[in-house]
């Protein structure tokens, strides 16, 4: 006979704990993910529910998995447990009728994934809060008039982050473009996630028959804007001299934009997130996992960077005994960080008539001067400066080679002769 227990496992990154419902059945086990959500005040030391109230509605969940056991008669003891647990689900969802609220599928399915993933997606299921004006939406009504209707809501609505909100005497700033491919592809991605878990065309199985999006055309992400630096804009900001620090122990933006700047351009183009994470060198190479693309790769994402003699002085300067730098001891995710960065960028682009400077010119601007004939490093190099994903045949080849790190640390060293870093040396 199948039993059921209520338990929490993993700590979220928000501080919460998903309730789960256990399932044990012929000496197997499965998790059913529930919408209930506790923190740690509503456990005991050994992580036991002691609020009487999520104590409740667990108690009804299990009655509710007990109930649909005793409808399978005697067929259930031979139930694979997998076929018990599908069982189980659709009874929860009211029987014959399948039902999936689409927006509470997605909160579950965030708490699954990288933290800024799943801050997407939960970005996603807000937009389409705001776009039904409803606090649920069932599975069925994702239609191709659906992700339509949704497209012309996310180009019209005014952007929702921070100062953009609109407000009295202020036009709203619409989303760009790029929201719209990012938020549709999360809702495919989402749709194609519930097909996979509660179809099964094996046993016949087939709760969400529908496809809307082979009728519906995903815009693609428009391009990057072109944000590269020219030499002599990059050695106008090594030149460019520091503003006097804050007192009181809070850093000069300005200042701390100029540093990282430069950091990021002589160490390939680093991006924030990975200057914030990133462990301690070894043998005086910065080795790291890029934080963008670490989870969607077999290689991890995995990048050696060796630190040239010209920023020895300022890889001193923000040095930690924990981590790559010490930012993370001053901000509290990387994030804020990066914005904090950018916001520093803008008076550092007034200066030297650069308009909109942000930080990822540091990384456009490498690769554009490293394929520059100045220069004259190949494509393929380049490509494997910036730690991108190899293409579909380089994939196949890869298997057999093994990394030389070498190569791109030449390809450094040639790009950063090109200036005069006495300015951050001295």
């Amino acid at each position: 006979m199948a039993t059921f227990k209520a338990e929490v496992q993993n700590k979220r990154a928000d501080g919460t704990y998903n309730v789960r419902i256990r399932v044990t059945h012929n000496r197997e086990i499965r998790r059913l993910s529930t919408n209930l959500y506790v923190t740690e005040a509503d456990l005991t030391r050994s992580r036991k529910i002691k609020n009487v109230n999520i104590q409740e509605k667990c108690d009804d969940l299990i009655r509710k998995c007990r109930e649909s056991c005793n409808n399978s008669d005697f067929e259930l003891f031979d139930m694979p447990i997998d076929e018990l647990v599908a069982k189980i689900k659709k009874y929860l969802q009211g029987g014959d009728k399948f039902y999936l609220d689409i927006i509470q599928y997605i909160r579950v399915k965030a708490t699954e994934m990288k933290k800024s993933t799943g801050d997407t997606y939960l970005n996603v299921s807000s937009a389409l809060r705001r776009f039904t004006k409803r606090e649920s939406i069932d599975i069925s009504e994702i239609n191709t008039n659906f992700l339509r209707e949704f497209e012309r809501f996310i180009v019209t609505e005014p952007s929702q982050r921070g100062s953009n909100r609109k407000k009295a005497g202020k036009d709203p700033v619409a989303k760009g473009g790029r929201a719209v491919s990012k938020y549709l592809a999360c809702v495919r991605a989402i749709h194609n996630m519930a097909k996979q878990e509660f179809n099964d065309e094996d046993r016949g199985i087939i709760n969400i028959p529908f496809s809307p999006f082979k009728n519906y055309k995903l815009k693609p992400q428009p391009k990057t804007r072109k944000r590269a630096l020219p030499v002599e804009s990059i050695q106008q900001i090594i030149n460019l001299p520091y503003e006097k620090e804050i007192t009181g122990g809070r850093t000069n933006r300005f200042n701390l934009a100029k540093d990282c700047f430069i950091l990021s351009f002589a160490l390939m183009g680093m991006n924030s997130a990975d200057m914030f994470l990133s462990g301690l060198p070894v043998n005086n190479t910065v080795i790291y996992n890029r934080e963008k693309t670490e989870g969607r790769r077999d290689d991890k994402a995995e990048m050696h960077v060796k630190i040239e003699s010209c920023i020895m002085k300022l890889m001193d300067k923000y040095k930690d005994d924990k981590k790559l730098f010490r930012f993370y001891r001053h901000y509290s995710n990387h994030a804020i960080f990066n914005a904090t960065i950018n916001k520093g960028l803008k008076r550092i682009g007034q200066q030297t008539g650069v308009n909109n400077l942000e930080f990822y010119a540091a990384r456009h601007s490498w690769a554009t001067i490293a394929s520059s004939s100045a220069v004259g490093i190949d494509k393929y190099t380049v490509h494997e400066g910036l730690n991108h994903a190899p293409n579909r045949d380089m994939k196949v080849t890869d298997i057999y080679i093994d990394r030389d790190w070498s190569v791109i640390w030449e390809a450094n060293k040639k790009v950063l002769a090109l200036f005069d870093w006495t300015n951050v040396m001295t």
